[in-house]
């Protein structure tokens, strides 16, 4: 629902702005190098105070601030299911304070893990050594880029044009699936019972409890995969039902499955278990 009124509210804004305005945007672009790499809806949606009075604000080459940018990065997380509570300064944000701030959420979220990659930019070596691991695994993730082969340029200020692009190289990996490790605690079969999932937090561990109703005893039923999903984790399971030679008591049983998963593999609460195709 909230991607329906996302694109809602695009089509809206771009109705209301009209051709002129997007002529206007296309002139300020001119031939700079990002002209046709600069997703319009994108920047309209997560960028909208550099789109305010005919993006009046709006200049590839000047300078996004912290504040701003921590503002269209936390609503991108939000709209694919994740949170950030970060809060900028109005100032200026260096190439090297933008990558932190990305990876370090992005660590977090499990979405990437820090490199040691040798990288083929000379002018890094200075930085302390987790900024630098978190270089290379955006850089091997195709989130950033050098200004040249050799070159990374981490002290310079991000444009406006740089700040939009690399939000929009993360947006895929935030729609990515990921697949969540687990350890099966126990398996219960019982003649009562109501069916559903729930969790529990103790500690560093997340309990989840799988419930299932069947019409016999018997049934078999494993957990196969857990997979976050932008909002949710998605628990697939694998059923078998009794052999037809077997004979089962005519009396509703349900099954029952715990799992625990490590809080580091899940992100920051709250979590939303749901059993896929049931």
């Amino acid at each position: 629902m909230r991607k329906v009124i996302g694109f809602l509210l695009i089509f809206v804004i771009t109705m209301s702005l009209g051709i002129p305005v997007f002529a206007a945007m296309e002139e300020k672009l001119g031939n700079h190098w990002s002209k046709n790499m600069i997703n319009k809806d994108f920047l309209l949606y997560y960028f909208p105070y550099l789109a305010k009075e005919d993006f009046k604000r709006f200049n590839p080459n000047e300078p996004a601030y912290e504040d701003e940018f921590l503002l269209s990065f936390s609503s991108l997380l939000r709209d694919n299911g994740y949170s950030n509570g970060l809060i900028g300064w109005k100032r200026e944000l260096t190439r090297a304070e933008m990558s932190k701030i990305l990876g370090k959420k992005l660590i977090e979220e499990g979405l990437i893990k820090p490199s040691n990659k040798k990288l083929p930019f000379t002018d890094i070596n200075n930085l302390p050594q987790e900024e630098q691991k978190i270089i290379a695994a955006l850089y091997q993730t195709g989130i950033i880029k050098g200004e040249s082969n050799t070159i990374y340029n981490p002290k310079r200020n991000v444009t406006q044009a740089e700040a939009i692009i690399v939000l929009q190289r993360l947006k895929p990996l935030l729609n990515k699936v990921i697949n969540i490790p687990f350890k099966l605690s126990g398996v219960v079969e019982a003649y009562s019972g109501k069916e559903g999932v729930n969790s529990k937090s103790e500690g560093e561990k997340v309990l989840v409890t799988i419930t299932k109703e069947f019409p016999t005893p018997g049934y078999s039923m494993k957990v196969e995969k857990v997979e976050r999903n932008k909002e949710e984790y998605k628990i697939y399971l694998d059923i078998t039902p009794p052999s037809k030679e077997s004979d089962q008591l005519q009396v509703i049983a349900y099954k029952t499955i715990t799992i625990v998963i490590d809080r580091k593999d899940l992100g920051n609460p709250p979590y939303k278990f749901v059993l896929e195709g049931f």
